[in-house]
């Protein structure tokens, strides 16, 4: 378990919005904060706030060295990752019906250099259209399956229609690049904004409003900005909510709340009541007041009036905040921990978890 000092730099580490930092907290820096940041992929955003601070010299060598190699390793990910959304994009232009890419795609350079990495390339499409882009894909050389133990296993015809069923998304396509940093490309087809297919009318509305985002010396054709939160913030509850993700302790990976983080720490009054505004046209803005307060918990948030609209919106359902489903069994549970970030750091979150009998 990580002693209170040891909390306190991890946080620090990860609020790279932050102007100031406390140097005395890194006589914490210990393998155990070493070790959080790396798994919950953080490890290159404390390097970059070690070095903007000047005190790189100030931490143990291997803990330094450590984040150093993992920087450089994100960098050059990054650039294989830059040039196979270029090459997904030349691709996806035969399918001739609307996509946008999500999450990473756009998020990898928004942040600063190397601080964000992903592993797939996640798509949102509507359902009418899953199977004209899938077939794009396989006829550029794709196949549907997993890659384990650094091979590719093709998916059975039962994981495929089950996928679908059941997730939302289909069984990821992939194609060997062999690139720096990036042996394959993986595409996720999502089709729902949930646990399961649904809400295709919200899908429809979002590629409607699809745009091309150009970022320095990048583009990438996704959601408006507005959306773009939205469906953010969808994605981190449904893994945040999920009994299955909550087992695998994959429920509360840090960089996904990092995602809100970034965009919301500084947007201006004005932004924040324009994405509100979009969920509640959908009926999700719960969902986004959840993401919103949980963040708050777990960075240095400088938004208070982003706060305090999310505290508004779940004034009279408090527990929304502490709720997961088990979508295999139906059943509903509630943690018994209410401290978010008591609850980050659990050893086990599903033993304080609760069956709701109602």
């Amino acid at each position: 378990m990580m002693n209170q000092k040891e909390k306190k730099l991890f946080r620090s580490l990860c609020s790279f919005k932050k102007e100031t930092f406390d140097e005395s907290l890194l006589e914490a820096a210990t393998p155990v904060v070493l070790g959080h940041l790396f798994f919950n992929r953080m490890q290159a955003v404390a390097y970059g706030i070690l070095k903007k601070h000047g005190v790189l010299g100030k931490v143990n060598r291997e803990f330094r060295n450590s984040l150093k190699n993992a920087y450089m390793q994100n960098k050059e990910k990054n650039e294989s990752f830059f040039s196979c959304v270029a090459y997904l994009e030349k691709v996806l232009g035969q399918a001739d019906c609307p996509y946008a890419m999500l999450k990473g795609a756009y998020l990898c350079r928004a942040y600063p250099e190397a601080y964000r990495t992903s592993n797939d390339i996640d798509l949102l499409v509507h359902p009418k259209d899953v199977t004209k882009i899938g077939n794009v894909l396989l006829d550029a050389g794709f196949k549907q399956g997993n890659i384990r133990n650094g091979k590719f296993e093709p998916a059975t015809r039962k994981e495929i229609i089950e996928s679908k069923m059941m997730r939302g998304e289909t069984v990821p396509y992939i194609k060997e690049f062999d690139l720096p940093g990036m042996q394959f490309l993986e595409v996720d087809i999502n089709f729902s904004l949930d646990y399961k297919p649904g809400k295709a009318d919200v899908l429809k509305e979002f590629l409607e409003y699809s745009l091309v985002e150009v970022l320095p010396g990048y583009h990438v054709k996704t959601l408006r900005k507005d959306d773009f939160f939205v469906h953010l913030c969808a994605h981190l509850y449904k893994e945040a909510t999920t009994l299955p993700w909550v087992e695998m302790m994959r429920d509360m990976t840090l960089y996904k709340y990092c995602d809100i983080y970034m965009i919301i720490d500084d947007a201006m009054m004005e932004y924040v009541d324009f994405y509100f505004r979009r969920a509640a046209e959908f009926g999700m803005e719960k969902v986004c007041a959840f993401a919103v307060l949980q963040t708050s918990e777990l960075f240095d948030v400088n938004n208070t009036y982003a706060i305090d609209i999310a505290k508004e919106i779940l004034k009279n359902d408090p527990d929304f905040i502490h709720e997961v489903i088990s979508p295999k069994e139906k059943k509903m549970y509630v943690y018994t921990e209410k401290d978010i970030t008591k609850r980050f750091f659990a050893d086990s979150r599903k033993e304080l978890l609760q069956e709701v009998t109602t």
